[in-house]
């Protein structure tokens, strides 16, 4: 597409995220469905103050993203560092917003619950007797794998106060952000992708609206899996096949939902064929590797805590199944309400600009092949593909924003490619200040976590 085509994507999307943060603002906006039982209520009114918070971290940003293009390159990491410093900083003026401290959404059994069953119950006997207890956690916690109630273990090695537990769960989601620089560098081959793939990644609205829940830490255990695969894929080392192998079970060990994502990863391997990154022969005996590793991780811990995954998944899976006929969340309502949430979860711009990339990883006058093995071909088609299964299995009726957090933080990567497409930093800065008055706006007058 033409660079006026992607020009005028970034202005559609940024004048459509502006009429959303006026409904936000005005209160006419519904995020959920009232007839599908879930919606998501305003808990206080427009104040000018968040107004106030929105212009300083749209300063802050702006300022850092005024960073010459060369620094990029001599001072790659520092300027990751520093991003990651100063998103904290915006983040933490961001939930000043909200009328609930961090403190006490971490604490909340109704908003949380793995810290309170994490002061009654040991770790090994949460795994050793997953099976019972859970019937006895709050709702939330008995939803989920055991995997988020050891990362609140493991933090409570470091601090026993919930303020502090609750702001190294936003800065163990922050490095996300991290991971997603290193795949999209890998992927695309471009440190300027990748660095605006960083920053949209700390502000996703959807991220930012569930501070400090454990879903918010879903994508660094995704991006984890990704590069690994990716350096497997492109250095073809045995050892990296084997880590894969272990990081899936973390992944269904912490949040099976994201296993969605297997057309992604299908897709990289595949492209990494295509290039000839790696041998058929290869793929193929280290791929066994692969399921041995993360055989050997099941059995490890089947073994040593009496902990069965397939069991584990099969309870969750039934939970969430009646859970939905005891709400009543009809199928066909939600099938259609949760692309809306989750795109607004995204980030309005965001969204607008994903489909424009793909139009644009799909356009032009190579050969069709060609055109499908882009890097941006590559991510988007089997993204798409990925919200269109998670749609349709029809196991989250509602609650999407926050429960594909995981996926909203991968839409970011085509906002970044489109943006790295011009000479200067007016784009990035355009979608990174939508989403942070989206951020503000939501933040500070929706309930999306309530104690």
């Amino acid at each position: 597409m033409t660079p006026r085509v992607l020009r005028d994507s970034i202005l559609l999307g940024s004048m459509l995220s502006l009429v959303v943060s006026f409904g936000l603002a005005t209160g006419w906006l519904v995020l959920g469905s009232r007839e599908g039982h879930w919606v998501y209520g305003y808990v206080q009114p427009f104040g000018l103050r968040s107004l106030a918070v929105f212009l300083l971290a749209s300063a802050m940003c702006g300022a850092l993203l005024a960073t010459p293009a060369g620094v990029v390159d001599r001072r790659e990491w520092p300027l990751v560092l520093i991003w990651l410093l100063v998103a904290l900083a915006c983040q933490g003026l961001l939930r000043s917003l909200t009328p609930f401290t961090l403190e006490s959404l971490f604490v909340s059994d109704g908003a949380n619950g793995f810290y309170g069953v994490t002061r009654h119950s040991s770790a090994t006997s949460v795994l050793n007797d997953f099976h019972h207890l859970r019937s006895s956690w709050p709702m939330h916690a008995q939803s989920n794998m055991p995997g988020k109630f050891m990362l609140v273990y493991a933090l409570k090695h470091i601090s026993r106060r919930p303020d502090v537990l609750a702001w190294m769960v936003v800065a163990i989601s922050n490095l996300g952000g991290v991971l997603l620089y290193v795949f999209v560098r890998e992927l695309f081959a471009d440190r300027r992708v990748a660095l605006f793939s960083l920053v949209l990644y700390f502000f996703v609205p959807a991220k930012l609206f569930f501070f400090p829940l454990l879903n918010t830490v879903t994508p660094v255990v995704v991006l984890a899996c990704a590069c690994l695969l990716l350096r497997w894929l492109s250095t073809g080392r045995a050892t990296y096949a084997a880590l894969l192998g272990a990081a899936f079970y973390g992944l269904l060990f912490y949040e099976p939902l994201p296993l969605i994502m297997v057309p992604l990863f299908a897709a990289l391997m595949a492209w990494a064929l295509w290039r000839s990154d790696i041998a058929w022969r290869t793929l193929g005996l280290q791929s066994a590797l692969v399921v041995i590793a993360f055989a050997a991780t099941y059995a490890g811990m089947f073994v040593r805590f009496g902990f069965d995954l397939i069991d584990a998944l099969r309870e969750i899976s039934a939970h969430a199944v009646a859970f939905n006929a005891a709400a009543a969340r009809p199928y066909s309502l939600w099938v259609r309400q949760n692309v809306l949430d989750f795109l607004f979860g995204v980030g309005v711009c965001q969204a607008v600009v994903f489909w424009v990339a793909l139009g644009d990883g799909l356009s032009g006058g190579d050969k069709f092949q060609s055109r499908l093995t882009r890097p941006i071909t590559v991510l988007c088609l089997p993204l798409a593909a990925v919200l269109l299964a998670i749609d349709l299995i029809g196991v989250n009726r509602g609650e999407v924003i926050r429960l594909w957090i995981f996926l909203a933080c991968f839409f970011q990567i085509p906002a970044a490619y489109v943006c790295a497409r011009f000479h200067n930093r007016a784009a990035i800065a355009l979608i990174v200040w939508t989403a942070l008055l989206q951020d503000a706006l939501g933040t500070s007058m929706i309930g999306f976590v309530v104690p």
